[in-house]
């Protein structure tokens, strides 16, 4: 594992044989690409990730971003990486030919990410959001604006941010105090202030885009009452030359418990009285606006703690199996092996192994239905893929933010004193990847968007798309024996899961909320569960028919024969591998979900007991 990023053996095996991404190209968007081009691209981004991101990381984590009278300056390792990532192209690389993309499938170009993240994630932290800011102006902006600021936010000329936080507001959208005031020129003078703005002032790029939301004076309180509204940090001519700056200052940074190459700035916008943004999009049509771009980044910042997580498992596992103690386990008890034979270290490493392949597993499903709703010419099969991708979004960035994290802290455990030392980077890992559960919408948000209008889309229609799609796979693994027991469990599991759901629609209905509500956080842990077991049972299936090919070709019939395939033939191992960790999931960890069926089962009270005067200090 000589880069320690992502393992690429287990990537390439979702793409090409669990979703079968080479049948995109023979769909008209996508027929300019075959296997070979994904792979020149995978290739690419690894040989970057590797040589240029992760030797930034460490550095960049030690020196920090650094403020000085509202100029912000980002470690000077990121400047040459960033500029070879823009000239590489990935930063629209899934873009059209128009916007400058090379049209490559969402899901390819988040392998791609999960490695750029993996190697520096505050670095690429900066490209995120621009990306984000670019495509919500292509889905939004006028062509004027495309023309300005659409194009040199895809090459990377352009820095792009979100603004929508607020220090009275957090969380609470709509109550948002920033104003807008329309102009004579069409034109807004924006004033308020953002705090928590990511790349919000930085030297990587010649200008900044910001997408701030806001108010315009005499429109309604609330959310319906909020539009958004492009305001860059130097005026845009209309030749697309750099004019004034705009009156858009950063009065200070903060101080984080990781992330320190990531500049979390606080915005202050019309200070002067001479702050001018445009209209993006239409009048009170904000929340809507930004909220493409929020959906986006929720999807990412899910792969951003799988990317954490991967790294840490892969750093752990090489640790694990060089670094030696007297475990007793060699001849006579005698000498020193390696601790990856030490049953509680081989248990974290199997468990790390098993939320890294199937969060990777479930994120990169969650992207193919974004590439399958741009191949679908049928209306309903479009739908479809959109009513799951909008289920499986919560959960993705809620499920593989927290589990990206306990994957971190298992390999600070499997590397005991060394891993809470600066030395090794597993500590790192962990102090970058804790944001992702807060950032782009708190996990608890997350939660009860699943629990409160995931479930209810469509009258619980959209939902029922993931369910069936769950059902097929179980369908397929019950006709493979050493498979069954694993399939009628995971079927079990599912029933349960939509019996909870029932419960909790009805006890919504009867004015139960703040009970239900306070069991989102377990509900949406049930669903990441059962998930994961769905992607492992496919996965399983898959690999036994492999093995099963090779066995044949071999005319391998006995169990000494097929040992020793395993043993010559890396793709068979492999298979074996893959069929070894999903046994372990849906036999030893998928089981766990049974107690948090009954947590809410049961319909306990206390909750609902419990007053705010009974939190002693």
């Amino acid at each position: 594992m000589a880069n320690k990023l992502c393992d690429l053996q287990d990537a390439r095996f979702i793409l090409y044989e669990q979703l079968q991404v080479e049948e995109l190209c023979n769909y008209e968007r996508y027929n300019d690409h075959s296997i070979e081009t994904f792979e020149m691209t995978i290739n690419a981004a690894e040989k970057l990730a590797v040589n240029d991101f992760a030797p930034a990381n460490n550095p960049g984590d030690k020196l920090g971003c650094t403020w000085d009278n509202g100029q912000v300056r980002v470690p000077e390792v990121y400047h040459k990486p960033f500029q070879k990532f823009c000239e590489g192209g990935f930063l629209c690389a899934q873009e059209s030919y128009d916007a400058g993309g090379q049209n490559l499938p969402h899901v390819i170009d988040y392998v791609c990410k999960q490695m750029f993240f993996a190697a520096n994630q505050c670095l690429s932290g900066y490209y995120g959001l621009t990306h984000s800011a670019a495509k919500v102006i292509e889905v939004f902006g006028s062509e004027e604006q495309k023309r300005k600021y659409m194009l040199p936010l895809y090459e990377g000329r352009y820095g792009g941010t979100m603004c929508l936080t607020e220090a009275q507001a957090g969380s609470d959208v709509g109550a948002v105090r920033s104003k807008a005031r329309k102009n004579q020129d069409g034109t807004y003078s924006i004033s308020g202030s953002k705090i928590f703005i990511t790349g919000g002032e930085t030297d990587m790029t010649e200008n900044i885009i910001h997408i701030v939301l806001a108010r315009i004076e005499g429109d309604p309180e609330g959310t319906k009452g909020l539009s958004c509204f492009l305001v860059p940090k130097i005026i845009v001519n209309d030749d697309g030359s750099l004019g004034e700056e705009n009156d858009v200052f950063c009065p200070g940074i903060e101080h984080k418990m990781g992330q320190k190459g990531s500049a979390t700035c606080v915005l202050a916008f019309g200070d002067n009285g001479n702050c001018k943004g445009e209209l993006l999009g239409s009048e009170q049509n904000g929340i809507v606006t930004m909220f493409n771009m929020m959906n986006e980044q929720r999807l990412l910042v899910g792969m951003q703690g799988l990317a954490q997580g991967s790294t840490a498992y892969l750093h752990a596992l090489n640790f694990a199996r060089e670094r030696k103690q007297g475990l007793g386990l060699g001849k006579n008890g005698v000498g020193q092996d390696p601790i990856i034979l030490h049953a509680d270290v081989r248990r974290n490493l199997l468990w790390m192994k098993n939320y890294t392949e199937g969060i990777r597993a479930l994120i990169l499903y969650a992207i193919n239905c974004l590439d399958n709703m741009h191949i679908c010419e049928d209306k309903d099969e479009k739908k479809k893929w959109s009513d799951i991708l909008e289920v499986l979004t919560p959960i993705c960035k809620a499920y593989g933010s927290d589990k990206g994290y306990d994957v971190c802290t298992k390999a600070i455990q499997v590397l005991g004193g060394y891993g809470y030392c600066s030395e090794y980077l597993v500590e790192q890992f962990a102090r970058d990847c804790k944001i992702t559960s807060i950032y782009e919408g708190t996990n608890g948000i997350q939660s009860l968007d699943l629990i409160g209008r995931k479930i209810n889309m469509k009258n619980g229609a959209a939902y029922q798309q993931v369910i069936s799609q769950v059902n097929e796979t179980i369908k397929a693994a019950v006709e493979i024996s050493e498979l069954v027991h694993y399939a009628n469990d995971l079927a079990e599991y599912l029933k349960t899961l939509e019996e909870i759901t029932q419960q909790i629609k009805t006890q919504n209905a009867c004015g139960e909320v703040a009970l239900t509500q306070s069991w989102a956080g377990i509900y949406l842990e049930i669903w990441g569960d059962i998930m994961l077991g769905w992607m492992f049972l496919w996965q399983a299936e898959i690999a036994y028919q492999k093995l099963n090919t090779i066995f044949k070709e071999r005319a391998a019939n006995g169990k000494s024969a097929q040992d020793a395939v395993i043993k010559d033939d890396p793709k068979a191992a492999f298979y074996v591998s893959k069929i070894v960790t999903a046994k372990y999931y849906l036999g030893t960890l998928l089981p766990a979900v049974t107690g948090k069926f009954d947590a809410i089962k049961k319909n306990d009270r206390a909750f609902l007991e419990m007053e705010e005067s009974y939190f002693f200090e």
